[in-house]
């Protein structure tokens, strides 16, 4: 009897290792709590659909995705901590997720040093890809250069008298590499413009009447906020009694993010030049429609950009393998290099170079459409990737310089 009960043990242990190994494992870190919740959340549900695409149509190689999630709380040592674990205890066979630039530079170096693939999703700072670019890191996410060198295109071209600008960014990785870039941008195309300010709040903070305060004192043509999630809530709710979105322009990356438009509601401010480097109503493909419908089914709410870069992410991951092969590293990395996807965003390539995705990019300004229960952007106007995305050229310097 005892005989028989070690056995039937061994052959469950023996099962589960197999299936494990059938299986294809994605180390997923999103924010799952606090001000950065709705990004960490959006972006695992967006995973979590193509995974249950994918899984429904047979996997991929005979095996299904399976996505481990933890929360690494936007924290990026905690983001170390799980991708560490998530290489040496469970075996993944892929890091994923992250949404902030510091914790994707931080999981980058894991990767690189444990030899295995990350796809950054979220966290968008240029720096990823260029400067500390290495070729085990991918993003499916927009970096930085095209959200900021869009909205400067924008501003410059709709608002030309605008030349005092102000700058209200997160203090660290993405806020400053957001600035930098805008200020390169809006000085080539509108060589009058001055920079007269900055202010930079940590992450997280309660109040934010100090920074208002600075800001009205400055009395700036525009300001140009690199605030997100809840942060970037908070900011709007707090700032709104003063005034302060009717007195100046205001130009906010990722203001036009759904989880602000639906938190804010009809006290949204209108005008705002934003974006959301991804649209539920755009564009009008069937693909986006198809994505859109699913979501909504699933999970009763507008998809957002975050849920659009997970989604996204998991379908480069699943198309390189197919190409490959093989799940060997060496032949997904050579298959994920140039790879491109018939995303809801339209067509969505991984350049071969520096593993950046790039695709078309819309800004437009904060209004209503009778159609939508939530605010959106109009007046909008389509950037070209390659017109908007630092070049080949400036990666290829940026490697001689950091090598």
């Amino acid at each position: 009897m005892r005989r028989t009960a070690i056995a039937v043990a061994m052959l469950l242990v023996l099962a589960s290792a197999a299936s494990a190994a059938d299986t294809i494992k994605l180390g997923g870190m999103f924010p799952l709590s606090g001000r950065a919740e709705g990004l960490g959340r959006e972006c695992k549900l967006g995973a979590e659909l193509a995974v249950g695409e994918i899984n429904a149509k047979g996997g991929v190689l005979g095996r299904k995705f399976e996505l481990l999630s933890a929360d690494d709380k936007a924290n990026v040592q905690e983001s170390v901590n799980l991708s560490k674990r998530y290489i040496q205890k469970d075996g993944v066979n892929f890091l994923f997720g992250v949404i902030s630039s510091a914790g994707a530079l931080a999981v980058a170096e894991v990767a690189k040093q444990e030899k295995v693939i990350f796809m950054d999703t979220v966290g968008s700072t240029d720096t990823l890809t260029k400067e500390k670019w290495n070729r085990y890191t991918f993003r499916s996410g927009v970096c930085n250069s095209q959200e900021a060198n869009s909205l400067a295109l924008y501003a410059a071209k709709k608002y030309p008298k605008l030349t005092k600008f102000y700058n209200l960014g997160p203090d660290y990785e993405y806020g400053r590499t957001e600035w930098e870039i805008f200020k390169v941008k809006m000085k080539e195309v509108n060589p009058k413009a001055e920079f007269i300010g900055e202010q930079w709040p940590k992450l997280f903070i309660p109040d934010y009447t100090p920074y208002i305060n600075a800001i009205l004192q400055a009395k700036p043509d525009a300001v140009y906020c690199s605030l997100w999630g809840g942060d970037l809530v908070a900011f709007i709710k707090q700032a709104k009694p003063y005034g302060l979105f009717s007195k100046m322009k205001w130009i906010i990356a990722t203001g036009a993010d759904v989880e602000l438009v639906r938190a804010m509601g009809k006290e949204m401010p209108t005008g705002i030049i934003a974006d959301q480097r991804y649209y539920f109503h755009w564009p009008n493909t069937k693909k986006n429609q198809e994505f859109v419908k699913a979501y909504m089914s699933k999970n009763k709410e507008y998809p957002s950009a975050w849920a659009v870069e997970g989604y996204d992410g998991v379908y480069f991951l699943a198309g390189a393998i197919r190409k490959a092969n093989s799940l060997d590293k060496e032949k997904v990395i050579a298959a994920l290099e140039g790879l491109t996807i018939d995303s809801p965003r339209g067509k969505a390539t991984l350049r071969k170079e520096d593993h950046q995705m790039i695709a078309d990019y819309m800004v437009g300004e904060i209004g209503w459409d009778k159609k939508y229960p939530i605010a959106i952007v109009t007046n909008t106007e389509v950037f070209p990737a390659d017109k908007v995305i630092y070049s080949i050229a400036e990666w290829k310097k940026a490697q001689a310089v950091n090598k």
